[in-house]
């Protein structure tokens, strides 16, 4: 059984670990079979919460409740999905690009105003809301070699370069908002650790989209 812990990655890269990563315990590669289980994993939005799982050999599994952020994005045009997810810290794991990033939100309004003349007032003549702004941060890492994870860069540029939208799967936080589509903005930072060269620091930002109705009369 071998101890997978990404927390010092997470100081390294943000300064802080995120409430939702444990700061001292560690996960373990045998993680896949706790998911397996019927084991409840204990959730939580704001707070460090750990479930401590058997698997079905009876070694120890502990599981960081994070789920709140776990997503998976899948390429409308296609289906290629593109994982952020828990099972990373798995070296047995596959299919995952990275863990789950952390994510800020900001939303502004479409107000049209117009001054009266010879008035300190103003007239709203609208209302309507605009896009959520959604910003990305994490890590990728290469938890299999330990070395420049050249093959999750290479599939986090090809993620970012799909000219199309992205539907949102599995994450509570983005469905509460009514998030369903987004489309990726701008590659705001890629930088490579110096303490970890195994890992590289990312931020991305997002928007959300909705389609667009015609009604003909």
């Amino acid at each position: 059984m071998i101890d997978i812990d990404i927390t010092d990655r997470m100081f390294a890269a943000f300064g802080y670990v995120p409430s939702g990563y444990p700061k001292q315990e560690v996960m373990r590669a045998g993680i896949a079979a706790a998911y397996a289980s019927d084991a409840a994993i204990s959730i939580g939005l704001g707070r460090a919460n750990i479930a401590l799982i058997k698997n079905r050999i009876g070694a120890n599994v502990f599981v960081n409740g994070c789920s709140f952020a776990d997503l998976t994005l899948r390429n409308s045009e296609n289906g290629k999905c593109y994982e952020f997810a828990n099972g990373l810290l798995s070296e047995a794991a596959t299919g995952i690009l990275a863990p789950p990033p952390m994510l800020k939100f900001d939303r502004t309004k479409n107000i049209v105003r117009t001054s009266v003349d010879g008035s300190d007032s103003e007239v709203i003549e609208s209302f309507g809301c605009k896009s959520w702004q959604i910003t990305m941060e994490g890590i990728l890492v290469d938890m299999e070699n330990h070395q420049y994870p050249q093959t999750k860069m290479q599939e986090f540029r090809e993620m970012f370069e799909v000219n199309n939208s992205f539907d949102v799967l599995d994450c509570d936080i983005l469905s509460d908002l009514g998030i369903e589509n987004i489309y990726l903005e701008k590659i705001d930072e890629l930088k490579v650790l110096m303490e970890y060269q195994d890992t590289i620091k990312y931020k991305l930002t997002a928007h959300s989209i909705k389609p667009v109705e015609f009604f003909l009369t």
